[in-house]
């Protein structure tokens, strides 16, 4: 009987030492939105956390003076405000790939990215997925596995273009596939992913190169950057991994 209380006290003590660990992460969330009141992207998305610090980045002051009224923390980016679709999604490219860059996110351990489109996002999947691929494996970047397009980049592009602002560069996506193709790289992926939430291991030694190498291929593909992860995430395989789970609330 003593055993079988000393197993179970471990058992407890481990449960309650994983227990504090999770509720210590040093992790923040972030959205943005660049543009002007007009674009149908002006949202702010409910709160993934009352635990964590949440960015909210942008450059409309409409925007920020919203945003005092609640729990996100407004990030003021003094950027000109047009309704140009592409410069302001370009912009935002920025602050989605390469958060190592912005003062109030280089030194978080662990980052969520959210488009300010998307449904309320369960915090405690983000915490046990930290656990689980960061903490437990070595993975540097989570996202999810597209829910319906197909793992050939030209199905990506062909849904694309039922969107104005993709449609507007068609042309350069075509350039950039072609120029990946003759690189080596493949049109084709076991598992293309979504990304419009990302999960990031900011400790890890290669997150910075992948972001900055997937900022390059934006800047040469164009806004979408679903097209150009297509073939960032062939380049670092091993240390990405795309889940199917859903994790918003």
């Amino acid at each position: 009987m003593n055993k079988l209380i000393l197993v179970i006290y471990l058992f407890n003590l481990s449960l309650e030492k994983c227990i504090n660990a999770m509720s210590q992460l040093n992790l923040a969330f972030y959205a943005y939105f660049y543009g002007s009141n007009n674009n149908k992207s002006f949202k702010i998305p409910e709160l993934p956390s009352l635990k964590y610090n949440c960015y909210y980045y942008t450059n409309n002051k409409t925007m920020y003076d919203m945003l005092n009224d609640t729990h996100w923390i407004g990030i003021y980016d003094d950027k000109p405000s047009n309704d140009d679709l592409i410069e302001g999604c370009m912009i935002g490219k920025h602050v989605k790939t390469m958060p190592q860059e912005y003062a109030e996110l280089k030194d978080y351990d662990y980052l969520c990215y959210l488009d300010s489109k998307l449904d309320k996002v369960d915090e405690k999947f983000v915490e046990d997925y930290i656990d689980r691929f960061f903490i437990q494996q070595n993975y540097a970047l989570l996202l999810r596995h597209h829910w319906f397009i197909s793992n050939k980049v030209n199905e990506e592009l062909r849904m694309s273009m039922f969107q104005l602002r993709y449609k507007m560069e068609e042309e350069k996506y075509i350039q950039y596939i072609n120029n990946q193709i003759n690189n080596g790289l493949s049109d084709t992926t076991p598992t293309h992913c979504a990304c419009g939430f990302l999960i990031r291991n900011m400790k890890h030694p290669i997150i910075n190169e992948i972001n900055t190498t997937w900022y390059n291929h934006i800047q040469e593909c164009g806004i979408q950057d679903q097209i150009s992860f297509f073939f960032v995430k062939q380049l670092f395989n091993d240390y990405i991994y795309p889940f199917k789970e859903i994790p918003f609330v």
